[in-house]
């Protein structure tokens, strides 16, 4: 059975529960008889999401927005869901192997496009996630759910699963 590694961008459109393109992958996964052990993270994971929440706090307090509820909800779906991986050992860590790609990863320019169509260079953290995917465990690359990238391709032995690809197949079906 494949094991699967989720993005930090997959963990937080879990986290938002809004029914988005990631959901939709978790919940099918388990219909698909995807085992619960075989869905990891990498290690930067929860501290990305973690930060990323925290900033998106941070910046609604300053700017006295009226989103506070919901963020301090997306916070207590992450710190809930991302708690399952910390209990059954499924958060990924470094080892040399990942190191070293990671390496191989830093020395890419690597652009990603967003949702809206901006591009941007892909951080180091990012480049974490992408080396833990490509990488996997025992000597198995996982299946990176992320949303799927051009540059993806660049990296060797990385396989993506895109929620918003797996979401359009099930409603052309």
């Amino acid at each position: 059975m494949p094991s699967y590694l989720l993005g930090s961008q997959t963990v937080l459109d879990i986290a938002k529960n809004l029914d988005l393109p990631a959901e939709r992958w978790l919940r099918a996964a388990g219909e698909k008889r995807i085992n619960e052990d075989d869905l990891c993270v990498s290690a930067v994971v929860p501290m990305t999401v973690m930060h990323t929440i925290d900033m998106l706090i941070h910046d609604a307090r300053k700017e006295r927005r009226g989103n506070l509820a919901a963020l301090g909800a997306m916070k207590r779906n992450a710190e809930r869901f991302l708690g399952g991986f910390m209990q059954n050992e499924r958060i990924i860590p470094m080892d040399h192997r990942i190191a070293e790609r990671w390496g191989e990863l830093l020395d890419m320019d690597l652009v990603f496009v967003d949702e809206d169509g901006a591009t941007r260079s892909v951080g180091s953290a990012e480049k974490v996630e992408l080396a833990t995917a490509s990488i996997g465990r025992d000597g198995r690359p996982f299946i990176y759910v992320e949303r799927q990238q051009d540059d993806h391709l660049l990296i060797p032995s990385l396989v993506v699963e895109c929620p918003f690809a797996f979401v359009q197949a099930v409603e052309a079906r």
